[in-house]
């Protein structure tokens, strides 16, 4: 289970069974949880005012434990396992998670009916999901950009080696985008509009493409519906800071590696998994940075929850890692 702070992916032996946003909806009249995913988005626009949507992460973090217990026990039920069949799950989490942000993910989970629950730090499962030998004695680095929290490490012996870290990722740039267009054009976009400019418009090395694109939006003063003409400059110079910020912490984790692994890690590469990872031209920039060969993982967004996959399939395999990371 990969709960992210956008998106959640929750894969069983048959394969992943759910890749929707972290998203629940509540009725609370009764504290029931009435949909997750897509369903609680588009539920929520539709029905009464009792019913309310919750996000309960925030860079990578739990901030409601309540809702994130119900979020996975509405997960539990939409891969049909039941409270009764006590089931062992494997969860990501960032690697710059404090030990009580740790300790609310294992317990969302106990209170949702599992049985067990083990840890596993999200480059790592990466790695692993990669197929990339983090269990032997050869530097593998991994970088993980998600919508909370950016993470760049080198791994070897089964153990983040060098870590740099942010919470911060693809929901900032969105945050930026939106704060840009109501500063200069006085108007309100929705966080999924957002998105979408920075799918379109948006670079890692300010590359300009289409050169505009027209989008719905709600006026600040008035609150009446519009179309404005949203330009590649203004994505750019949001995209910019983050970026920015990501080059750097990749920067610091490969200067604190050692020689040996910064010297497997300039033969073999580095490669980017995660949501985020899929702005154009991000593998680009990065490679001009550090001098290092950059790619991007086939399909990025899902690399975390197979690894966690592989370790739920070969727990026996597995334990020893997972006992080690799991703290």
């Amino acid at each position: 289970m990969d709960i992210g702070t956008a998106n959640t992916r929750v894969a069983t032996s048959s394969g992943i069974v759910f890749n929707e946003p972290t998203v629940v909806a509540i009725d609370t009249r009764t504290g029931e949880v009435v949909e997750v995913g897509w369903g609680a988005s588009d539920l929520v626009a539709r029905t009464s005012r009792h019913v309310v949507a919750f996000r309960p992460m925030a860079q990578g973090a739990t901030i409601d434990f309540d809702v994130t217990a119900r979020l996975v026990s509405g997960l539990f039920e939409r891969a049909g396992i039941s409270a009764l069949s006590r089931a062992r799950v494997v969860m990501s989490v960032p690697s710059l998670a404090t030990a009580i942000e740790r300790r609310a993910l294992r317990q969302a989970a106990i209170q949702a009916g599992a049985r067990e629950v083990s840890l596993l730090e999200a480059p790592l499962a990466a790695g692993i999901g990669l197929g990339l030998p983090v269990q032997e004695p050869v530097g593998s680095a991994v970088t993980v950009l998600g919508a909370g929290a950016s993470e760049s490490t080198v791994l070897s012996l089964g153990g983040i080696v060098t870590r740099s870290a942010r919470r911060q990722g693809g929901a900032d740039v969105d945050a930026a985008i939106a704060t840009r267009l109501r500063h200069r054009a006085g108007v309100v976009i929705a966080p999924a509009t957002a998105e979408l400019l920075k799918i379109h418009l948006g670079s890692a090395r300010g590359r300009l493409g289409q050169p505009s694109e027209r989008v719905v939006a709600r006026t600040v003063e008035a609150g009446e519906l519009v179309e404005v003409d949203v330009g590649a400059e203004l994505v750019n110079a949001a995209v910019a800071d983050v970026v920015h910020a990501t080059a750097t912490i990749v920067q610091e984790a490969l200067a604190e590696a050692p020689p040996d692994l910064s010297q497997d890690v300039s033969s073999r590469g580095i490669t980017l998994v995660g949501g985020h990872a899929q702005l154009s031209d991000f593998a680009e920039l990065l490679a001009a940075e550090t001098g290092v060969d950059v790619r991007v993982a086939d399909e990025p967004e899902l690399v975390v929850v197979r690894g966690l996959q592989l370790c739920l399939d070969e727990m026996s395999r597995m334990h020893a890692l997972l006992r080690e990371v799991d703290r």
